[in-house]
């Protein structure tokens, strides 16, 4: 009788660096920036939700929509992210899910 091998596709799940960075410590008067995309509508329901409460813990809050990463509309994006990055001392560019 003869074997069969059966291989599985799925790629190992990836290192996870359990440091999660500096703290932020508080957020009053502290600019934290929000970035998100249009590929990802339901993210707009998480910033309904943090903005205000961020703005309730004093912080500014300042919301990027990226565009997109190629072409010149990727050199505005580049630099639309740069300013964003350097005007903000904590930023959200994610879930990581």
């Amino acid at each position: 009788m003869s074997r069969t091998r059966i291989l599985d596709p799925t790629a190992s799940p990836p290192e996870v660096d359990s440091d999660p960075g500096p703290l932020a410590g508080s957020l009053a008067g502290k600019v934290v920036g929000l970035r998100h995309d249009a590929a990802w509508v339901s993210y707009g329901w998480v910033l309904d939700e943090w903005a205000p409460r961020l703005r309730a813990l004093g912080a500014r809050v300042r919301l990027w929509c990226a565009g997109n990463r190629i072409g010149d509309e990727g050199e505005q994006t580049s630099r639309e992210l740069a300013d964003f990055a350097s005007a903000a001392n904590v930023a959200v560019v994610g879930l990581g899910n």
